[in-house]
């Protein structure tokens, strides 16, 4: 039986891809190279939940689809990947799966520092 996660994904992707921008995504380690993804920049909100959140941290929303495409083998996000957006490169601090299933639609990223 599939649910309206299942039957929109295609939907949520394409409204994502409209919404979104190309940021530089940079795995911990450096292995493999740093690839192009769209990611969605925001400020942090309260109904975002990431425990160890700071005023100044954003929050950076990626296709789960797209990541799983440019790292075969690791489609899923880990502390220290580097974004690069708006000018800026951010440390992937925590992460969650939207929705929280086993093949989420989404990464939210929680992204700290916005050093040149």
């Amino acid at each position: 039986m599939s649910n309206l996660v299942d039957v929109g994904r295609a939907s949520w992707q394409a409204v994502h891809a409209a919404m979104s921008r190309v940021v530089t995504y940079t795995p911990y380690g450096g292995n493999p190279a740093p690839f192009q993804i769209n990611a969605f920049v925001r400020g942090l909100r309260a109904e975002d939940l990431f425990g160890d959140a700071l005023q100044t941290d954003v929050v950076g929303i990626i296709s789960a689809d797209d990541l799983a495409l440019a790292m075969p083998g690791r489609a899923r996000p880990l502390q220290y990947d580097r974004l690069a957006a708006i000018g800026q490169v951010y440390s992937v601090q925590e992460w969650r799966g939207a929705p929280h299933y086993l093949d989420p639609v989404f990464f939210k990223l929680l992204l700290r520092g916005g050093h040149q």
